[in-house]
């Protein structure tokens, strides 16, 4: 018998009706805009080059994906990593390129931790002959990369971590020992399966001078280090790696416990082929298994050589940071698409006040869901120009570390920490008001709201936790107007500085008063305005 719904049609005016007319209202040129917020380098230009790509592979379609288990949409998702690197040889992609494609997929690739933390890291924090080493290997992906960083006990408290990396004077070796259960690496992405190395992130234990049998420890330093074996892909004696398991999100992600005893940082001929060191017969090769570009540990002495500024060793939870700031205007702007396009195209009861006999009102008529929804659309643009400033300060503060000017780091820190929770908090919240806004269809599949909320749900946690790196920021802000207090006349280093010496000098008659902001015409003032009311809200906290 055949289907008679095939022939069915929506009521009128249906969804491409009403979209075309509420489209054809606004006096807003779409292709100008899009130029204004995405031409810069090559971006729309690039979209439709790699789209064109994508849109021809079958395995890149997301048609049945939600039906899948967790074992398949992860192979689902080994496929489709692999498939962009063999598209990135067979197009000869640049990295904008590849990383173009990973985001058009919009499928959060096992390979992610490899590709952003793991050759980050090695990048900032290897010396030059550990780059040397290591970046080939890893841009050719003869090696695959995780980040160990958290554990089962100690997440945002990054001094608190447990893993432990004592130096063995005697053997010139690392060795690498979780003392308790707490200790257990926890949440690394990419390691539950894909990984055969990673960046391990321990507390760093020498002998006390003097004392060689008592250690002390110099707190959280990154080391690289070989996890699996690069036949059998099984973990090396003295680790123990395995899969947490089944999430709130995240299914594509094998996100890993890993523990270690007594583990030495013994590397195979892979390294020995390659010595990092001119002449490796006088230390242990094992020693370059420390990242070593800002800090160091002598092979002979084990007197260890600090870094110039403490907060280097935090720099790519920092540029994670910076990049899930950018990411928050994405994924709450296809939320909001998602929302405002339903609330046009759904229609419920007649307007009291109008014709009887017309349709229905659009969903998005009623000021109680504009009131939800059309804020969130101004929000998106606000992230938007969040996220693009926050990347320049973060390029042009790690080309000021490039240069051993440390000046710009703790700002830069505050400043990627303090969006971070407020982009997440707003982005998380926005994707759950959108979904609320859909009514019962909000509920279901159909919606694509599911594994983005799902997804984005960890946001507000992983890099520090929202609640906690917001003290961490206040702190910083209360610190910085004792200073501006304390010597008000002095020349401004970044824009914080420059509004709080403001707010100082306005309270002693020294510049002209804030009432003089003409907030109704001029954009700049309300920016002013804004940065004058933090100041003055962090102002008496300074003095208490």
């Amino acid at each position: 018998m055949r289907d008679f719904t095939d022939h069915l049609r929506p009521s009128q005016p249906d969804g491409s009706t009403t979209l075309a007319r509420e489209r054809a209202q606004s006096s807003v040129n779409v292709e100008e805009l899009g130029q204004h917020l995405l031409s810069s380098d090559g971006f729309l230009e690039r979209q439709a080059r790699v789209l064109s790509i994508l849109q021809r592979e079958p395995v890149l379609s997301k048609d049945k994906q939600q039906n899948l288990s967790r074992p398949d949409r992860f192979k689902l998702a080994l496929a489709r990593g692999k498939l962009l690197r063999r598209l990135k040889d067979k197009h000869q992609w640049s990295p904008e390129d590849h990383k173009m494609a990973e985001y058009l997929l919009d499928d959060v690739s096992p390979y992610f931790l490899h590709t952003e933390m793991f050759v980050t890291t090695v990048r900032e924090q290897g010396s030059e002959a550990q780059r040397a080493h290591w970046m080939p290997l890893i841009e050719s992906w003869k090696i695959i990369g995780a980040y160990a960083q958290t554990e089962l006990g100690h997440g945002s408290n990054v001094r608190g971590l447990e893993l432990e990396a004592r130096w063995d004077s005697r053997t010139k070796e690392f060795v690498l020992h979780s003392p308790t259960l707490t200790a257990s690496k926890w949440w690394n992405g990419s390691l539950g399966r894909t990984a055969n190395h990673a960046i391990v992130v321990a507390q760093l234990l020498l002998p006390a001078p003097g004392s060689p049998d008592k250690y002390v420890s110099h707190g959280p330093h990154p080391f690289i280090v070989q996890v699996r074996d690069m036949q059998t892909h099984q973990p090396l004696d003295g680790i123990v790696i395995g899969d947490i398991g089944p999430k709130y999100g995240y299914s594509t992600i094998d996100n890993a416990y890993m523990l270690f005893d007594n583990f030495r940082l013994v590397f195979t001929t892979m390294l020995k082929a390659r010595p990092l060191f001119a002449n490796p017969s006088n230390f242990s090769i094992p020693h370059a298994a420390f990242l070593s570009r800002y800090s160091s540990v002598d092979p002979r002495t084990g007197i260890y050589s600090k870094p110039e500024q403490p907060a280097l060793v935090y720099g790519s939870m920092t540029y994670v940071r910076a990049n899930i700031v950018q990411h928050a205007r994405l994924v709450l702007a296809r939320a909001t698409t998602i929302a405002v396009r339903y609330t046009v195209v759904r229609r419920q009861f007649q307007d009291r006040d109008g014709d009887k006999t017309g349709p229905e009102l659009s969903v998005l008529d009623y000021p109680t869901v504009q009131i939800r929804i059309l804020p969130l659309l101004a929000t998106v643009f606000a992230l938007h120009y969040t996220g693009r400033g926050m990347q320049e300060v973060y390029q042009s503060t790690r080309q000021d570390v490039e240069q051993r000017n440390f000046q710009s780091l703790a700002h830069m820190h505050s400043m990627s920490s303090g969006l971070k929770s407020l982009c997440t908090t707003l982005a998380a919240d926005g994707i759950e008001t959108c979904r609320r806004a859909l009514g019962g269809h909000g509920f279901g599949g159909g919606s694509g709201l599911i594994q983005l909320n799902n997804d984005y749900l960890s946001k507000p946690t992983v890099e520090g936790d929202n609640w906690m790196i917001t003290q961490q920021v206040a702190a910083y802000l209360i610190k910085r107007m004792t200073a501006a207090i304390e010597s008000p006349n002095t020349p401004s280093d970044n824009d914080t500085d420059a509004s709080f010496k403001e707010l100082i000098r306005a309270k002693q008659g020294k510049s002209p008063s804030h009432c003089q902001y003409d907030v109704l015409e001029n954009d700049r003032d309300i920016v002013r305005s804004f940065q004058l009311r933090a100041a003055t809200l962090v102002y008496p906290k300074s003095l208490s």
